[in-house]
């Protein structure tokens, strides 16, 4: 029959069996309750994400976007509608989703004596999306353009100007398309505003092309410009003005110069083509300056000068090692100076014994014996003391001094060898010696290190030369030649850092390479960063299917070691062992550890 009593709702039971994926987090963004949906929708249990922070549910991209544009809107409007978002699985596999949030105050009296500040959270909501058309996201692309400014809408409407203003692969504005843009904007520009632009070109963008064919260089072109595409919401232009160069370019901010650091993190996030990961850096240069133009100076020439200024640095900062940004200075640099110093000291130091080198012990994962030793150039500077090769080796490299120091540190390697392994009925030690890409180019390499080993009457298979994927990459004939004849020769070939260059694993086929090293930056991620326990656990995986020996190098704790050991890594190195080693203090450790 009727009643008129009050319906009791339990809100806790409503929150669990809500339709949506919900997530609560508090004011730092750490979760502090999940729903049953998302749980059941990534496959975690509510401990694995309660008290951890609230992107660890997002990839990578999206952290970029949530931090530029979920947060600065909840700050602002307190609430999110409907963003096209991506929610990362326990299985590290991404969920197309919709992105909805508000941020909640808890009420308090604010005029009572005492009263603590109201305490924030904010509550997320996930739901399914189906995927965007290429069409689609075309089209919203398209559509963003033309909220920026009538004068997008116009160009959008007309065919024949479009194909001129815009790159047909990437919709980026073109040259010809962002420069009339960016006079306008000096034209229009409020008194005392600067001016940033910020010029990028992706490093070793031809080894991509030439290796994985141009449908997958367009690829890694329309990945990076898609990223780019989201710095309009910061009010910057974006451009794409040659094969490989794109332009970001707005009003001077907080930020600054600095924003090249955002640039250079966006570009570099992980790229998917083929079923490879493709980590694509870039060398960037930027400009700075008033944006307002002299009377005698017209606002396109105003414009003109910026980029131009900026590609001189971005052509800088790819001189002096990629992957890094340069300022535009008109002041002289004395970097030359000290250049032209640097290479008299190592001169000079090479021709008084400055150099020695020091061992890192290298062991076996499965028995703890002793492997061998990486032999580590250090300087004996007699006013700077010890300086690592860090500091001199980009110059020597520069100037082909290296082939010198390497020369040396491969006969002293040898000669450490061939001393290590007179003891007798003791168990073969190898020596590893780094090798510059110079160095591999040298056409006297392999000869000059056949002649060292016969001198010694050392067994090849004992010397293990460590190249740079950059060494790998080099298209210059002599270096191929090389890289077979030492091969021929039984010495062994190790690939130096694998994971911070451009080779990838595409490249392992193709070059005579008996051992994979592992950088330690990712090896300091272990356990700490799902990616990184992700790159270590494939390296190890393609590497022993390829038939070579996996080093690992930075081992610094025992959960890193045990990590290690449970993926099969079969030689390791770093301070939980031992630090480098002077060569006089070889055969004491030696005999401790044998």
């Amino acid at each position: 029959m009727p009643t008129n009593l009050p319906v009791v709702v339990d809100y806790e039971t409503l929150f669990r069996a809500g339709p949506g994926g919900i997530v609560i987090v508090d004011s730092s963004s750490t979760i502090v309750q999940v729903n049953d949906h998302i749980l059941a929708w990534t496959g975690f249990v509510r401990e694995d994400l309660i008290g951890t922070a609230f992107t660890r549910l997002l990839p990578p991209a999206d952290r970029i976007l949530f931090s530029a544009r979920v947060v600065p809107l909840l700050h602002l409007d307190g609430r999110v509608s409907d963003m096209s978002s991506a929610l990362l699985g326990k299985d590290r596999v991404a969920r197309a989703a919709h992105l909805s949030a508000s941020r909640v105050t808890e009420q308090t009296d604010a005029q009572a004596p005492g009263a603590v500040a109201p305490a924030a959270a904010t509550v997320f909501l996930f739901t399914p999306r189906r995927d965007r058309t290429a069409e689609e996201e075309h089209l919203i692309r398209a559509v963003r353009h033309a909220e920026k400014a009538d004068a997008l809408r116009r160009e959008a409407e007309n065919d024949l100007a479009r194909s001129t203003q815009f790159d047909a692969l990437t919709s980026l504005l073109s040259r010809a398309g962002l420069m009339p843009r960016l006079a306008d904007m000096v034209r229009d520009a409020p008194p005392e505003c600067d001016l940033v632009t910020f010029v990028l070109g992706l490093d070793h963008f031809r080894v991509v092309n030439e290796s994985l064919g141009q449908a997958a260089g367009d690829q890694v072109l329309k990945a990076v410009a898609e990223r780019l595409t989201a710095l309009a919401d910061e009010g910057f232009l974006c451009a794409r003005v040659g094969d490989d160069e794109f332009v970001v370019v707005g009003p001077g901010s907080a930020r600054g110069l600095s924003f090249a650091d955002t640039i250079l993190e966006l570009v570099s996030v992980p790229i998917l083509v083929d079923d490879l990961d493709i980590v694509v850096t870039a060398s960037v240069g930027a400009s700075e300056g008033p944006i307002t133009s002299a009377d005698d100076v017209s606002p396109a020439s105003l414009a003109e000068t910026q980029v131009r200024q900026a590609t001189t640095a971005m052509y800088k900062a790819k001189a002096t090692g990629r992957n890094r940004w340069k300022r535009f200075t008109s002041v002289v640099d004395d970097s030359a100076i000290n250049e032209i110093r640097l290479l008299g000291e190592i001169r000079t130091a090479l021709a008084d014994e400055q150099f020695r080198l020091e061992y890192q012990p290298q062991l076996h994962v499965e028995t703890g014996r002793l492997h061998g030793y990486e032999a580590l150039m250090r300087w004996d500077h007699p006013e700077r003391g010890v300086i690592g090769p860090a500091d001199f080796i980009d110059v020597a490299e520069r100037s082909g001094l290296v082939n010198q120091l390497g020369a040396w540190a491969c006969r002293v390697a040898i000669e450490k060898c061939v001393q290590l392994n007179s003891v007798p009925h003791a168990r073969p030690v190898t020596v590893s010696v780094n090798v510059s890409a110079r160095q591999l180019g040298d056409p006297r390499l392999a000869d000059l290190v056949g002649a060292m080993l016969n001198e010694n009457r050392l067994d090849p298979g004992l010397l293990t030369l460590e190249i740079t994927e950059t060494g790998l990459i080099t298209d210059s004939p002599a270096a191929h030649r090389n890289l077979d004849l030492l091969h021929g020769l039984g010495v062994r070939l190790s690939i130096d850092d694998f994971g911070t260059g451009h080779a990838g694993f595409a490249y392992l086929k193709d070059f005579p390479v008996d051992e994979l090293k592992i950088d330690g930056s990712f090896v300091a991620g272990l356990g700490v960063s799902a990616e990184d326990t992700a790159i270590v656990a494939s390296c190890i995986d393609v590497g022993h299917a390829m038939g070579m020996t996996v080093v690992a190098e930075r081992i610094e704790t025992r959960d890193q070691l045990k990590r290690l050991t449970d993926m099969g890594c079969d030689i390791i190195q770093g301070y939980l062992y031992s630090v480098p080693l002077r060569s006089d203090d070889l055969q004491s450790w030696q005999g401790s550890v044998l």
